[in-house]
């Protein structure tokens, strides 16, 4: 991926968190805990804005860059990724979204087993391009998530925003001091 395609993207907003659990065909025993931190929507390109997109700007903010952290305990597996998404296809609440990036493995266990077509690495970790497709539920608070990725990896989970939950409780009660004896 290009350095100059990534900074023609102007990122604004708050980053959200995914946790989940996967499981993946090549872990024969364990699965793994899935952390993610991901990107507000923005729109990918330099070309300047139509009449349709200056009024509504959100429907054409469709990608994201989503890092990913899974970790199997007891360090039998560890693995660092770096994705793009790209919504695909949005229907009220429900979306359908596709990701490419990397993956990095630096830890394996012993019951470890790749069968990807681009993978590289050495005795220490492994690295390959991978591609995935991700299916989200936006319900307000949480938004569950099924992730499968093309190297065999399933990621069951949900996106928290924790910022509607603690948004200013004095704007959203009425909250009245009450004096004190009397």
């Amino acid at each position: 991926m290009s350095l100059s395609l990534l900074c023609q993207a102007v990122i604004e907003g708050k980053w959200t968190g995914e946790c989940g659990v996967s499981t993946m065909r090549m872990f024969n025993r364990s699965a793994a805990l899935n952390l993610r931190y991901i990107s507000p929507r923005f729109r990918w390109t330099d070309e300047d804005l139509t009449e349709a997109e200056e009024k509504h700007p959100e429907e054409f903010r469709k990608t994201r860059i989503m890092f990913e952290l899974i970790y199997g305990p007891p360090i039998k597996n560890l693995c660092m990724g770096l994705n793009v998404q790209h919504r695909m296809w949005k229907y009220k609440k429900l979306s359908m979204e596709l990701y490419g990036g990397l993956k990095f493995f630096f830890a394996r266990g012993p019951d470890f087993a790749i069968k990807h077509a681009f993978v590289k690495g050495s005795a220490k970790g492994i690295w390959y391009i991978n591609a995935g497709v991700i299916a989200q539920l936006n319900l307000g608070i949480i938004a569950p998530f099924a992730d499968i990725g093309y190297d065999g990896i399933v990621t069951i989970g949900t996106e928290l925003n924790l910022r509607t939950i603690y948004k200013k409780p004095k704007g959203r009660y009425k909250l009245h001091a009450r004096p004190v004896g009397g």
